[in-house]
């Protein structure tokens, strides 16, 4: 994965998201008309978590190495006991 990767399609493979919900959440953003990210729609409407936007987000930006190979549990587990230097 790279970080041109989207959001939505991150949090489908995590498996935080099903193609149902993120297409729910691309078409309440194109009606919106306002600009809003994908992760605060989501939120919004209740299908993610905080937590799992910013695993997605640590996906999209390679945060450590392995993390493209991981799942949404192990990305948290990761984050929750990695030191902070």
């Amino acid at each position: 994965m790279s970080a041109e990767q989207k959001l939505g399609e991150i949090l489908l493979r995590l498996k935080a998201l099903n193609r149902i919900d993120r297409d729910r959440v691309l078409e309440t953003l194109r009606k919106s008309g306002r600009r809003q990210k994908f992760g605060q729609a989501a939120r919004a409407m209740g299908l993610v978590t905080e937590e799992q936007i910013l695993a997605a987000l640590a996906v999209q930006m390679n945060l450590f190495p392995g993390i493209q190979g991981m799942t949404l549990e192990q990305i948290l587990e990761y984050l929750q006991t990695a030191e902070v230097s």
